[in-house]
């Protein structure tokens, strides 16, 4: 099972602030899009780790463009954590990066501009009216499953942005410090560069471009003051 292209991994095990116990393995995962996995695949993996539940924190365009192939009796929760209007390059037609790069290889100026401001985006989930009321619904949905003893997992496209803020969310709700919600963040990282390198390398071939290469590895790789700013705002 391509595990690494999910960014899969679970919450539990991350020690508490008190001092008084870790997080509970097997009641949280974080994940990217499960369409990277085929409906056999995905099935495996719900009944490996006792799936229940998915909640998809992507906008309903995205979330149609590429669906969880999920096996049937799985609860399925669509929350979005932005309006389709704010999202930027995901309201395009087509949310997929590498697809619109393809489109406008030759216009990499409008490409740019295409790409969103995170630090702006991380902010506003957690202080804007609308996606602070979806953020907090996604943690509550999250903490009463667990308490029935379901199995969630939640996920955007890449299991990056808004999971990593949803996971600091759901940590800070049970009192884990903040370098701790860091460094889980900063795992992505172990899974997602190396992918992000063939990405690059792809948005190179396509546009000859170095300028837009940085800017698409910046985009793609999970960056520190981003969850710094998202705990500090929350």
């Amino acid at each position: 099972m391509r595990r690494n292209a999910l960014n899969l991994r679970d919450l539990g095990g991350i020690p508490l602030q008190d001092g008084k116990g870790k997080t509970p393995h097997g009641l949280y995962l974080r994940s990217g899009k499960l369409s990277a996995l085929t409906p056999d695949e995905c099935k495996k993996l719900c009944q490996e780790y006792h799936i229940a539940c998915v909640i998809d924190l992507r906008t309903p365009i995205e979330a149609q463009e590429f669906p969880d192939p999920l096996p049937d009796g799985v609860e399925y929760e669509l929350i979005s954590l932005l309006k389709d209007s704010a999202i930027g390059i995901t309201h395009e037609t087509g949310s997929d990066p590498m697809t619109i790069i393809r489109s406008l290889r030759k216009q990499p100026e409008k490409l740019k501009q295409m790409i969103p401001s995170f630090a702006s985006m991380y902010e506003q989930i957690v202080t804007d009216e609308y996606s602070r009321g979806q953020l907090d619904l996604v943690v509550n949905h999250l903490r009463k499953n667990a308490a029935e003893g379901k199995c969630t997992l939640f996920h955007c496209t890449a299991g990056k942005d808004r999971t990593g803020i949803v996971s600091m969310a759901l940590l800070k709700s049970y009192g884990v410090a903040d370098k701790d919600i860091i460094r889980d963040y900063m795992r992505t990282n172990r899974n997602a560069f190396w992918p992000t390198i063939k990405k690059c390398l792809g948005v190179l071939l396509l546009t000859h471009n170095w300028e837009l290469v940085k800017t698409c590895y910046t985009s793609f790789m999970a960056q520190r003051e981003l969850i710094e700013t998202a705990i500090r705002k929350y």
